[in-house]
């Protein structure tokens, strides 16, 4: 592949490629995709779309708009995408990196979105690469969903925040990363065989947590949509009680049998 290529988009044939994008990457029909006209009229007025160009061929893309949270303006990331076949080239990451230079070019210093934190390689890569942390989780967000990524699972999301000029984020794009105990955090959940196993009934009264899932949501799912399901119910509720409980996604450390989110307890002055 040539070297990726980000570039803002303004133009209806560039938005007839998102929309076909969608398609392609969700394996979702017209009726799941944001139609071209919507996103026309957002890159008018206030919302920004990148496209992530190989040559002259759009791969990807990413589509954010103006929110509030907590009465404060942030950055929306709404929806990023890449063709699966360009999917190991980083140019997700390019395209992240473009988005929160533009951010910060018009004034933001936050931006959120939402991800399902049973795909363990969206887990790392936000957690991970770019330092995004998360207090909010989100039930059945979207309702019943129809593409091929999703069909079968309720739509639980995990809302993440990412500052986009904190010290935090700034150590992680520039590829430094914590070096948690791994082996010495306690582990709530854990992958056994195809299903979750509750290693205490209770969360247990720690800084740090671990919570494993493993590598492919889709190939559980494939195998078992109960042993999925199960996984659902089991992380939901890890994730909500975690919450409830002070407690903050911090990383996603990977293992050859899936991974481990971190949660460390917030600090409170």
């Amino acid at each position: 592949m040539a070297e990726v290529r980000i570039e803002q988009l303004h133009t209806v044939p560039q938005m007839r490629r998102v929309e076909w994008l969608q398609m392609e990457i969700w394996g979702m029909g017209e009726a799941g995709a944001i139609p071209f006209p919507f996103l026309v009229a957002s890159a008018h007025n206030g919302g920004r779309i990148l496209g992530a160009y190989d040559g002259d061929d759009m791969i990807g893309f990413a589509y954010g708009f103006p929110a509030t949270r907590d009465g404060q303006m942030i950055f929306y990331s709404h929806m990023a995408g890449v063709l699966p076949n360009a999917q190991r080239n980083a140019v997700g990451y390019a395209l992240k990196l473009a988005q929160r230079e533009l951010a910060l070019g018009d004034g933001y210093r936050r931006m959120a979105w939402t991800f399902d934190p049973m795909q363990s390689v969206n887990a790392y890569f936000n957690l991970g690469k770019l330092g995004v942390e998360a207090t909010r989780y989100f039930v059945n967000y979207y309702g019943d969903m129809i593409d091929e990524l999703n069909r079968g699972l309720p739509s639980d999301r995990l809302e993440v925040d990412w500052f986009l000029d904190s010290p935090r984020v700034t150590d992680r794009v520039a590829g430094r990363r914590p070096a948690w105990p791994v082996d010495e955090i306690p582990l709530v959940l854990a992958v056994a065989g195809e299903e979750p196993r509750w290693t205490s009934p209770d969360l247990p009264d720690a800084d740090l947590l671990r919570i494993e899932v493993p590598t492919s949501i889709a190939a559980v799912r494939e195998r078992s949509l109960d042993a999925a399901i199960a996984w659902r119910l089991a992380t939901r509720e890890v994730f909500l009680a975690a919450f409830a409980r002070g407690y903050v996604a911090r990383d996603f450390v990977r293992h050859d049998g899936g991974g481990y989110f971190i949660f460390e307890r917030r600090r409170i002055p």
